[in-house]
């Protein structure tokens, strides 16, 4: 049960596998967030940054939780990296782009798939997902970029792939 005088946050980052859930009393400052997702095994404390989720601008560390936007049960991200340096492949090309590393997997997926990536159909588009490279991990769309990396080298290769895997 959550107290009158705290909020729950769910936390992605840098070292943190899975969305977790903190709690923090509202009078605080964004590093007591920083803080307490060190505690749920975020790696990234000293140097770190705290995002909303898809958004580029970094939030202070010393402001006040109420002077932000972030809200009971808002999703955010903490991270030393920035950016991420985003490579997809597909059919033989490889594209590039820079992420925060609040984006999700959906957002990715929608610049892979659209006129700056690939210009795939929507129907194409919705037969394929980004894969990581070299392995069969096949991210959720509301997972964070910068989950899959880490500091340094704030970089993660993708392959497009059809949604359907084929058993032979």
């Amino acid at each position: 049960m959550v107290e009158r005088d705290e909020i729950e946050v769910f936390v992605q980052g840098e070292g943190i596998l899975e969305i977790v859930l903190v709690r923090v009393l509202r009078t605080g400052t964004v590093r007591d967030i920083v803080m307490a997702a060190r505690g749920v095994g975020a790696t990234a404390a000293d140097g770190a940054a705290l995002f909303m989720e898809e958004e580029d601008s970094v939030i202070d560390l010393d402001m006040p939780i109420a002077a932000t936007p972030i809200k009971h049960r808002s999703r955010i991200h903490v991270h030393r990296c920035r950016r991420v340096t985003v490579t997809v492949a597909f059919n033989g090309v490889q594209k590039v782009e820079a992420f925060p590393s609040a984006a999700t997997i959906k957002r990715v997926k929608r610049w892979a798939v659209g006129n700056r990536g690939f210009n795939l159909s929507d129907v194409d588009a919705a037969e394929h997902v980004l894969q990581v490279s070299g392995s069969s991990d096949r991210p959720d769309e509301d997972v964070h970029v910068g989950t899959l990396v880490g500091h340094p080298p704030c970089s993660v290769s993708f392959d497009l792939v059809p949604k359907i895997r084929v058993e032979g």
